[in-house]
């Protein structure tokens, strides 16, 4: 973890002794930190006296944080520690990362111009990576114009999502998601995290900062299902789950026989045999892809660090529409509007030859997946920018395009909208590996 000076200790301990910590969740949590510590001296005769109790302050900070949102309130005004705090807060998987000592602090400190880039730590598996950061500027305003981890100048998976914004203020921490459906090599441990920002002022600024991972990195865990399953007659086949210390993946696809275009999995778990669940990261999309492009990776929460005596996948809450109705069409050249799906309730107008007005009822979820033009070609790289505006309950996305030599009319693919099949799915997992 990040190393405090004298000045964040004091502060993180007026902090602490301001606050009350819910005592009969944390006197059960002491209880398990102790068990646990003594269940592992029985195991290994030999034990350094200074890291056992390092574990259990190090399980006690982390269930702390869970039971008790003032104390991770506290701790996340201490530097270093908003983003793994956040993470913690509401990630199981982090949790147990954390207890399992897979965290690997960096600290790497870089100075660009008027910017100070801090690698804090990273995460790493076959899946993807976490990279935790913090930034310092003296502007309050600025913005991320591009930002990729690579190899030798080639990009490693692929950017889920990154939590810097315009406004961010002078000091922001914040971490960077990459994601994979095919794992990674680590035959090269050797990385870059390549930075490019502006400001206010138009200037621009560039990181490109070297990073080593020393940890061993390990294997995921593989369950082959290929099961088959019923929700409001439509079938859904389940191939694998594959657990890594990151996050789960489920990896299906739809029956080319449904009547029913499937969009979105919205509430996705797994189940242990104590009835805890590991759901779905509050970051997440839900997948790299829509099942409009066949199979589909839903990512979870991980249990990577339990053993699970059963667990069982359970899916509810799933997105369709009728197939033929999973998308608009418009003509840019005539500013018509060709089709809209009458199930769905959206207004589509064309103000000008490079713009497309949609609104549609708010919720947080995105409509559209990508376009395509008349011979098939995906344009979505089209896109200029996007802006919203909200009268709930609807939200209105006006975007603007850059088109050269597209053939209308423009097909735009339905990605997710709040209409959803009746019933669930449950799946038992096997165990045996």
């Amino acid at each position: 973890m990040t190393n405090l000076n004298e000045q964040d200790l004091q502060k993180l301990k007026k902090e602490l002794e301001a606050i009350e910590i819910p005592n009969e969740a944390l006197y059960q949590a002491r209880v398990k930190a102790v068990y646990r510590h003594r269940l592992t001296k029985r195991r290994k005769r030999r034990l350094y006296s200074v890291a056992s109790v390092a574990a259990i302050i190090l399980l006690l900070f982390v269930t702390s944080i869970r039971v008790s949102p003032v104390f991770a309130q506290a701790m996340a005004k201490i530097p270093g520690f908003v983003s793994i705090v956040s993470m913690i807060s509401y990630d199981k998987g982090i949790s147990d990362i954390v207890k399992n000592n897979y965290y690997e602090e960096l600290g790497i400190v870089v100075t660009e111009g008027n910017y100070t880039l801090t690698l804090q730590g990273v995460v790493a598996d076959h899946s993807g990576m976490t990279i935790f950061y913090q930034l310092e500027s003296p502007f309050d305003h600025w913005w991320v114009n591009s930002l990729e981890v690579s190899q030798q100048g080639i990009p490693f998976g692929v950017i889920d999502s990154y939590m810097a914004r315009p406004g961010a203020g002078t000091v922001h921490e914040g971490n960077v998601e990459i994601m994979s459906t095919d794992d990674l090599s680590y035959d090269n441990m050797t990385f870059e995290f390549n930075l490019h920002l502006s400001d206010a002022t138009e200037t621009e600024t560039r990181f490109s900062v070297p990073f080593i991972l020393t940890k061993p990195i390990q294997q995921p865990k593989v369950y082959e299902l290929n099961q088959a399953v019923v929700v409001d007659g439509q079938i859904i086949n389940i191939k694998q789950l594959k657990i890594s210390p990151l996050r789960a993946e489920i990896r299906l696809a739809a029956d080319e026989q449904n009547t029913m275009q499937l969009l979105k999995f919205t509430w996705v778990r797994l189940i242990d045999e104590n009835g805890e669940d590991w759901g779905q990261p509050r970051n997440s999309s839900g997948g790299l892809h829509n099942l409009l492009d066949g199979e589909v990776s839903l990512f979870l929460q991980s249990n990577y660090f339990r053993e699970p005596k059963k667990l069982t996948l359970v899916m509810e809450r799933i997105q369709a529409i009728p197939k033929g109705s999973d998308y608009i069409e418009v003509d840019f050249e005539q500013k018509k509007v060709l089709y809209v799906p009458s199930e769905l309730d959206i207004e589509v107008q064309v103000p000008s030859r490079n713009t497309l007005e949609v609104t549609y009822p708010s919720g947080g979820w995105v409509l559209f997946s990508g376009m395509v033009d008349q011979e098939g070609n995906d344009i979505s790289s089209n896109l200029k920018e996007t802006y919203f505006s909200r009268e709930e309950p609807y939200v209105t996305e006006v975007s603007t395009f850059d088109f050269n030599n597209e053939v209308n009319p423009i097909r735009f693919n339905i990605n997710s909208y709040p209409l959803y099949l009746d019933g669930k799915a449950e799946i038992d997992i096997p165990l045996n590996e």
